[in-house]
């Protein structure tokens, strides 16, 4: 993974200190990720793209009913909810209620792994 090196402040009057910060290799998408895992297995680029689209349906499903779903070795997804700030609860109808964001707590094998995350220096540091 490549990195670069920005020079940035902590705080208001705080020192200029630089800093690491990860580069964007880019975007790998349902096909790659699909072909990857066939080159792997006995099924088709076609048979795991059709699964991957099920499991994107059926997790939005859950987390629309309120569940957290959890992806074995990878993590857990859940929906948090939020709202403007009112005077009383009698207030803060359903109507008012959003979906703020949709979280992910990685699986804790898959965060001991990031110890083994080789980095490079980018080059294109910017201050």
């Amino acid at each position: 993974m490549k990195y670069r090196v920005k020079q940035k402040r902590n705080g208001i009057n705080s020192k200029e200190l630089f800093h690491a910060e990860s580069v964007w290799s880019g975007l790998i998408g349902t096909r790659e990720i699909a072909e990857m895992i066939a080159a792997r297995s006995s099924l088709t680029p076609g048979d795991i793209r059709a699964t991957l689209i099920g499991l994107v349906e059926v997790m939005e499903a859950y987390l629309h009913r309120g569940y957290s779903v959890k992806l074995d070795d990878l993590g857990v997804f859940r929906l948090s909810a939020t709202s403007d700030g009112y005077d009383s609860p009698e207030e803060c109808t359903p109507h008012r209620v959003r979906a703020a964001k949709l979280c992910f707590r990685a699986d804790p094998q898959m965060k001991r792994n990031l110890q083994f995350v080789k980095f490079e220096r980018d080059g294109m540091d910017k201050k």
